[in-house]
């Protein structure tokens, strides 16, 4: 439950009188008497009493609201009126995404509630504890009772400032590094057997899933590798004893996904697969930070499974070939769950781990295909064993996420590139020399940015690096030196390459 602590307010001497806070007011009632009421005749500075960091759980704490500002009005303020105020909080100068909260009086001064700022914070910019700064500013209203008389009008703002403040604790601490460490019997642990997680760019706080990729030889492991978590602390000092280690309980002790055991009755998860593996573990610790649910904490949880680099394709004319297996990959991925690949597809094709028929998979529920904004794409699961039928054989990039199967197949008519150089308008057409290769002449200035794109859309495109080229939201390519550039895209292998030849 919020605390809305409302500090009475005191007369002063420019005429402001305490506004009484009603609920049943509807559309205010605009006074004829003072028809101007503008934001001229009013100042609002930071508050002397602010302190420099707020921390807003101490003032919760405390069931206080904390000063923000202070008020100055001119002789010109209606006689008998006093003051009310609105606030509207951001995350940046230009309040590009304002966020409005009630703003409370005290005589001169304007109060928000810590509750309503965390609140703001955990909604709408991070659940990170760490100390942010945010920018405030104020709609002012005279007010008599009822009548409420906005300065200026629903857009008008003033006393634009920053504040800094410290959000409420977590309820359990995420450190930002967490290492998954092995043993062969569960009892022996070491450093040397510690591996670390990576994240996102984000904060733990706001995306609490860790990952690793780790290689446990078969001939080193062949019955397998007992595991534990431990964070940062606990690896820095290695001692189990003292420290935080998180294991798995009895019934999920030999599972390859289940919920994480703190407590003291926990036991060592255990690992049944060899080769590389794929590791992930999620720390959502907390599902708020305030009111009644602020301790409620989430189950943590992990999985793991064979870690695959690439798949295979063979069907009726994969790239030409019939039901067999070129010797090169033609899907690859950079986080073992989205898989993309580019091929030349006849009626029917299968996936593969190897380039062999061990493990291979399709789709029995089959694909759906529609024209989507002038694109021919197809949409289904890869979930079972039958073949996946292709409507119309030609060139397609295919995406496959590994993890729920959802499969989706974009049929790639044409390619072009776009860019700082026709102000990013539309794609300019490459020539197609095969079904692989595709080039392109253009002028471009120094400074420009571009890409690569099919269909003259954004479903496909390429960024990143000539020598390996990203569809996963790669970079923009920059162009270094002004003139004239004849460029080639290669798609055929993985990785996908592309050459930039100034004439």
């Amino acid at each position: 439950m919020k605390k809305y602590i409302i500090l009475p307010l005191a007369a002063i001497a420019l005429g402001f009188s305490a506004c009484e806070e009603d609920d049943t007011i509807g559309i205010p009632v605009v006074n004829p008497e003072i028809p101007a009421v503008d934001p001229s005749i009013v100042s609002v500075a930071p508050s002397t009493d602010m302190p420099a960091v707020i921390s807003l759980e101490t003032y919760n704490d405390n069931d206080q609201n904390f000063p923000v500002a202070t008020v100055t009005a001119g002789k010109e303020w209606p006689e008998g009126y006093g003051f009310g105020a609105v606030a509207q909080l951001s995350s940046d100068e230009n309040f590009s995404k304002p966020f409005e909260v009630p703003a409370y009086a005290n005589g001169t001064s304007l109060l928000l509630n810590p509750e309503d700022v965390q609140g703001y914070i955990y909604d709408n910019i991070t659940h990170d504890p760490a100390e942010r700064t945010l920018w405030v500013r104020f709609g002012l209203q005279a007010v008599n009772g009822k009548e409420v008389i906005r300065l200026g009008n629903a857009d008008t703002f003033i006393g634009t400032q920053q504040i800094k403040v410290i959000p409420f604790a977590p309820a359990a601490v995420i450190e930002p590094v967490y290492y998954l460490i092995y043993s062969l019997d569960a009892e022996t642990w070491s450093k040397a057997n510690a591996v670390a997680f990576s994240r996102g760019q984000k904060s733990p706080y706001d995306d609490p899933t860790f990952s690793l990729v780790h290689e446990f030889k078969a001939a080193d492991y062949p019955d397998g590798v007992y595991w534990k978590i431990i964070p940062e602390s606990t690896y820095e000092t290695f001692d189990l004893e003292n420290g935080l280690v998180i294991g798995v309980s009895e019934a999920d002790s030999e599972s390859r996904s289940g919920k994480l055991d703190e407590s003291e009755n926990q036991l060592a998860g255990y690992i049944d697969l060899t080769g590389r593996i794929m590791f992930e573990v999620k720390l959502d610790r907390v599902t708020a930070v305030t009111g009644s649910d602020k301790d409620k904490k989430e189950a943590l949880t992990f999985s793991y499974k064979q870690a695959i680099e690439n798949f295979w394709l063979a069907g009726d004319n994969v790239n030409g070939l019939s039901w067999s297996f070129a010797a090169e990959p033609t899907m690859w991925t950079k986080d073992y769950t989205n898989y993309v690949g580019m091929a030349v597809l006849g009626k029917e094709f299968k996936f593969s781990p190897t380039n062999g028929w061990s493990g291979d998979f399709g789709s029995d529920g089959g694909l759906t295909f529609a024209d989507n904004n002038g694109e021919f794409i197809g949409k289904g699961e890869a979930n079972g064993s039958k073949n996946i039928n292709v409507d119309q054989p030609g060139l397609y990039y295919i995406s496959l996420n590994y993890a729920t199967k959802a499969l989706q197949l974009v049929k790639l008519d044409s390619w072009g590139i776009i860019g700082g150089f026709n102000d990013w308008s539309a794609s300019e057409p490459m020539t197609k020399v095969d079904d692989f290769t595709y080039t392109v002449t253009v002028t471009m200035k120094e400074g420009d940015e571009w890409k690569f794109r099919a269909n003259n859309a954004w479903t496909v495109s390429l960024g990143g690096s000539f020598d390996n080229l990203d569809p996963f939201n790669g970079p923009n390519f920059k162009c270094e030196t002004a003139g004239t550039y004849d460029i080639t895209l290669n798609i055929r292998n993985i990785p996908w390459t592309a050459t930039v030849v100034k004439k």
